[in-house]
């Protein structure tokens, strides 16, 4: 019977004894759960640095050997995430320690080319390499003009594509179409970087009519007020005039009409004229001139 009492205060002592540690092994826990702050997270990748703007960690990591060029799930590098939030102190740090903008990106192509058109000016700066060949320039010069907000960085871009022989026979119309930057745009139609009425040798419709059709009234306005010619014909036959009314656009089109109507009185003038001077040269009388409206005189357009 003693060593019965005895087996069960030995047996009370040890569940004891257990209960105890199970106890202080769950506030063991707890007062590590409290300890830990809610923004506690694992160590930043380059990438997520990069996002970030995060030098620092930037700077520890690339000390510790990551890679400027390695690629994440999502098939891009550190450069590449750090300009699709346009985060310029990451871009910098990145070019300075082994990136470089002629990595490519998801679509092929330099990431100084395919982002042309978000860059701020400075990073187009760091960015564009020195030797870039022209087709590169001029594929970033097109985004640029296209998607660009920073007149700054279109201009960075258009005084490197200047420098290269073939530049006159490079059309950026089709970006222009694209632009939501009208000052840009008659910027460059004023100095003829875009031709009033469409590049040459191209089977495009006259930028007139695409503006027209597009329903871009400033553009058609600024084409108009800098001479681009309203009766130039699509190829199924119709004027800018035509698609204006088509749209609705009432104001617009009368004034397309009554250009059209100018030119055509005009180049009806200069028929006249010329036959007055065949006339007048075979009598022996001298050159052909046509009398404008203001009182001065041309020559008449050659047959």
């Amino acid at each position: 019977m003693k060593y019965s009492y005895l087996f069960i205060l030995v047996f009370g002592l040890c569940v004891g004894l257990l209960a105890g540690c199970s106890k202080s092994e769950t506030a063991m826990q707890h007062n590590a759960s409290a300890n830990a702050t809610p923004g506690d997270s694992p160590v930043l990748s380059l990438h997520e640095a990069a996002v970030d703007g995060n030098i620092p960690s930037m700077t520890l990591l690339i000390e510790q050997g990551a890679d400027p060029h390695a690629l994440d799930a999502n098939g891009i590098t550190p450069l590449e995430a750090a300009l699709q939030v346009n985060n310029e102190r990451s871009v910098t740090f990145l070019l300075q320690n082994g990136a470089s903008g002629k990595d490519l990106s998801q679509d092929g192509r330099p990431l100084w080319v395919a982002y042309a058109g978000s860059m701020t000016p400075d990073i187009a700066r760091f960015m564009m390499p020195g030797d870039a060949p022209a087709e590169e320039v001029y594929q970033a010069l097109s985004g640029a003009i296209a998607y660009s907000p920073y007149e700054s960085t279109i201009e960075y871009f258009l005084a490197k594509a200047q420098t290269f022989p073939d530049f006159a026979s490079r059309c950026f119309w089709p970006a222009a179409y694209v632009s939501q930057n009208q000052t840009v745009v008659d910027s460059l139609l004023i100095r003829n970087i875009l031709p009033i009425n469409g590049c040459p040798n191209s089977d495009e419709d006259a930028p007139l009519l695409v503006a027209v059709k597009r329903g871009k009234e400033k553009l058609a306005a600024s084409l108009l007020l800098l001479g681009a010619n309203p009766t130039k014909r699509d190829k199924a036959g119709y004027t800018a005039s035509y698609y204006a009314l088509k749209n609705g656009q009432k104001e617009l089109a009368d004034k397309l009409v009554a250009e059209e109507e100018k030119i055509r009185v005009e180049e009806y003038a200069a028929v006249l004229a010329r036959k007055k001077a065949a006339a007048r040269k075979r009598a022996g009388h001298g050159d052909c001139f046509i009398r404008k409206a203001d009182g001065s005189t041309v020559p008449c357009p050659k047959l």
